[in-house]
């Protein structure tokens, strides 16, 4: 979604809004034709070390380039259950025949390129940890979001992190994924200036990350080891 980027909006919108609850909140929450409250505030932008919820996020970024973010979005549990909840050794096992099943599959976005690169990819996460090659290009300094015009569609840590995918044998992982997979799962905080949310850092550290513990679904793409904070 271009708002949540910032991306071809009119500078006489204002880039959050106090809501009915008295919450501020980025305007894409509330101001797009329908309620993303939930997601907004527990989900997108949560940090996670979850192999399972990073993949998920990485996959379901590369799925919607190209299409209205709101097509992936509203399929996104039918994706869940086509690539086995995105355990990266389920999909990795995978045969051509399941890339024809998945290709009959009409309740999620049946693109061959895209779901063969999932298999491709999930190969490549038995020899490594997407958690670790993801997180070592989070921003040394937070890129504050105070208008539209500071919006973008990526960063030098995005294309960083798109190198570094690449080299490790991804595909789909260009430097515009790469940004937006980077705020979803809170590498990068994408919430503009006077949201609750903006000011709130990742709260397990960049290199002594466990990547074990609780975790649960939500109605967004994750919701992982930092809440929301409340004012």
């Amino acid at each position: 979604m271009k708002a949540m980027a910032g991306i071809d909006m009119s500078p006489e919108l204002p880039t959050v809004i106090a809501a009915a609850d008295g919450v501020t909140r980025c305007r894409w929450a509330t101001e797009t034709g329908r309620d993303l409250t939930d997601y907004h505030d527990h989900a997108w932008g949560t940090p996670t070390h979850d192999e399972a919820v990073l993949f998920e996020a990485l996959v379901l970024t590369y799925f919607e380039n190209g299409l209205s973010w709101a097509t992936v979005f509203d399929k996104r549990d039918n994706f869940r259950q086509a690539f086995d909840g995105f355990n990266p050794a389920a999909v990795a096992a995978m045969t051509p025949d399941d890339v024809e099943r998945l290709m009959a599959d009409s309740s999620i976005v049946r693109n061959r390129r895209k779901i063969e690169a999932t298999l491709h990819n999930a190969r490549v996460l038995l020899n490594c940890s997407l958690s670790r090659l993801a997180w070592q290009h989070q921003p040394c300094k937070h890129y504050r979001l105070r208008s539209w015009a500071d919006g973008r569609m990526e960063s030098p840590e995005s294309q960083q992190l798109s190198a570094t995918l690449r080299q490790a044998g991804f595909r789909l992982v260009g430097p515009v994924v790469a940004h937006s997979f980077m705020q979803t799962v809170g590498i990068e905080n994408g919430h503009f200036e006077g949201c609750f949310r903006a000011d709130q850092r990742p709260a397990v550290s960049l290199h002594s990350a466990s990547e074990s513990g609780d975790s649960e679904r939500s109605n967004g793409l994750i919701t992982r080891f930092v809440a929301p904070a409340s004012k």
